[in-house]
């Protein structure tokens, strides 16, 4: 198995590590969105909580409400707690960039047993205020210097990311993998792993030639874009758009129509 099948199995293995994780110190943390350096520097196991695969859609009481399938997967996985992630989580952090996930997410407060916290990204005062609702939550505070450690290490791993994607021989499925699973490690394993591929890649100074391919969310369909591009070079790019494809029922964008298989 070469390790970029070992890092698919990190969100399974993550399941076991959660549950643990909750019974010694309940200081899981689940998101949805933006991920920030405030979950590191309090000592969190930080964790995405967002649904990824059609097969639990089969318990889903969403059908005929129209909802994408990160949604309506999410939100039944909470409903019938299956999964591991969201059962260990103390607190749900989702950020902005979708009305209809924040809504729906908050709804379930009550059903599930545990605040969902909307951290409004680009609103002033938005992380000093996530920062006490996590202060409040798991009863921390940052210590001197854990922040800035923590930007430091969050920029090494970007710095390191943007390397492997926009200048290295690596493919576009290893380079998704790369981006989706190593949220599941801790950050010591994602700065080891990173820096064991960079001593493995090809690298160019000049930018790797490739087709982007711009979606919400490569997470859920990121083999079937591999499949599509057929062998040619490409990246996925998460961004606000225009995309390339969105998800089956999104009411805000528009592109070809992907679905979870």
């Amino acid at each position: 198995m070469d390790l970029f099948e070992e890092l698919e199995g990190q969100r399974r293995e993550a399941y076991v590590r959660a549950v643990m994780r909750q019974a010694e110190s309940d200081d899981v943390v689940g998101y949805i969105g933006a991920r920030t350096p405030l979950f590191e520097a309090l000592g969190l196991m930080a964790l995405p909580v967002h649904g990824v695969d059609g097969d639990i859609l089969r318990h889903s009481t969403d059908g005929g409400r129209g909802l994408c399938p990160i949604i309506e997967s999410t939100l039944t996985y909470a409903r019938t707690d299956r999964c591991p992630l969201i059962h260990s989580s103390r607190l749900i952090v989702v950020d902005d960039a979708c009305p209809l996930m924040v809504r729906e997410m908050e709804s379930l407060t009550d059903l599930i047993g545990k605040d969902v916290y909307v951290y409004r990204v680009g609103a002033s005062g938005a992380f000093e205020r996530l920062a006490g609702k996590l202060e409040e939550v798991y009863g921390r505070r940052l210590g001197e210097g854990a922040l800035e450690a923590a930007r430091s290490e969050a920029g090494e791993l970007a710095s390191r990311l943007h390397r492997l994607k926009y200048h290295s021989d690596l493919t576009g499925l290893q380079v998704y993998i790369l981006e989706y699973y190593l949220n599941f490690l801790p950050m010591a394993g994602r700065l080891r792993i990173l820096r064991k591929v960079s001593e493995l890649a090809a690298f160019s100074e000049s930018p790797a030639d490739f087709t982007p391919v711009r979606v919400q969310s490569g997470a859920g369909i990121y083999r079937q874009i591999d499949r599509l591009m057929g062998g040619k070079p490409y990246r996925i790019i998460e961004s606000e758009g225009p995309y390339d494809f969105v998800f089956a029922s999104c009411p805000f964008h528009e592109g070809a129509r992907i679905d979870y298989e």
